[in-house]
């Protein structure tokens, strides 16, 4: 259904040494942060301060954390400072970032409570394992299945069928008990439990129809129309941790994608 989605290689590093040298001194940034000498939600020293730990001018600075901030690494306050992404703290600007459904009424927010119907360790599939570029076929993969309810129209129906697939390696510790012990922000956990910051996520959107079993639980009769999204998430190492595929029923609701 999907094609596996292929990164640039970054084995030799952010940036080449030849690079400009604002780039350089982001490259040196994001080291910390992978390091975590900044850990997320820390505020960094202010510009004067990282000119003379790089020992650049503040221009210098001020653009690299410029450009630091459009790429997510970074998120500034007004009047405190520029800190490192967190999820918890910038809660409604990540939940932008990563949850594009919106609800067709524009008064109502798009807000889902999530049951987990499924949780088990297995090994990976064929697919699984070229969608996440595993070669270890005895890899363990956390697969978990969701159901979410929209409460827009009627709170007894899913609205959404979620099916995840984590590489255990990525989120030592993991159980079944765990994982139903977070709430809300599903990416917020895990860089609070884990210590794992999605920095970017690639999403392909098709056209489907519902399964019987999904069609069942969203009081629906066969054939009816969805749409699945196939989303591969990547931490701040770029390291794929995470499949996703979301089917979601647009009677109330859409995707907005802003450029």
């Amino acid at each position: 259904m999907f094609e596996k989605v292929v990164l640039p290689d970054e084995k030799s590093g952010f940036f080449p040494s030849r690079s400009p040298l604002f780039e350089q001194v982001k490259a040196s940034i994001i080291k910390k942060i992978q390091q975590g000498v900044w850990h997320h939600d820390d505020v960094l020293p202010n510009e004067i301060e990282l000119a003379k730990i790089f020992n650049v001018s503040q221009g210098t600075i001020r653009r690299a954390l410029k450009e630091l901030v459009q790429e997510g690494f970074l998120v500034r306050k007004q009047g405190k400072g520029t800190y490192v992404s967190s999820y918890e703290a910038e809660f409604d600007a990540f939940y932008s970032k990563f949850v594009p459904i919106k609800a067709d009424d524009p008064a109502q927010k798009w807000k889902t409570y999530v049951r987990m119907t499924d949780y088990e360790e297995i090994a990976p599939t064929p697919r699984v394992c070229h969608l996440m570029g595993i070669t270890d076929t005895t890899e363990v993969i956390i697969h978990i299945k969701r159901q979410h309810y929209s409460q827009l129209e009627n709170k007894d129906k899913v609205d959404c069928f979620d099916e995840l697939f984590l590489r255990k390696r990525f989120f030592p510790g993991l159980t079944r008990e765990r994982f139903l012990g977070q709430k809300n922000s599903l990416y917020a956990f895990y860089q609070r439990e884990f210590d794992i910051t999605i920095l970017h996520r690639r999403d392909i959107l098709k056209a489907t129809l519902l399964n019987a079993e999904q069609a069942k639980f969203a009081g629906v009769s066969l054939p009816y129309p969805a749409i699945i999204q196939q989303s591969q998430a990547f931490d701040i190492n770029n390291n794929l941790v995470e499949l996703r595929y979301l089917t979601t029923i647009t009677d109330y609701c859409h995707y907005e994608v802003l450029r």
